[in-house]
């Protein structure tokens, strides 16, 4: 697969878009591990092929160790396969 390439100008969202986005964010909420904080984030990134990849976050009981879910969720982007995202 040849490398992808971004476009000049990104294309805004369309209302089905942000809506999925949003349902998949709260989704992804739901998978979060916060036994500290009792603060569940999820976080969902569309790829410029249209696809919809999800993060939560993860508490450690050593505070700095934990995974923000917006760190989850562009590392999760970085191992799979090269995608161009469009929004966050």
């Amino acid at each position: 697969m040849p490398p992808a390439t971004p476009t000049s100008s990104p294309t805004p969202l369309s209302a089905a878009e942000l809506e999925t986005l949003t349902t998949h964010t709260l989704a992804a909420k739901k998978a979060a591990y916060c036994p500290y904080s009792h603060f569940p984030v999820g976080a969902c990134l569309l790829t410029a092929s249209g696809t919809y990849l999800t993060g939560a976050n993860v508490e450690n009981a050593s505070y700095p160790v934990g995974l923000c879910a917006e760190r989850n969720v562009l590392a999760r982007a970085v191992v799979g396969p090269p995608f161009l995202h469009r929004s966050l």
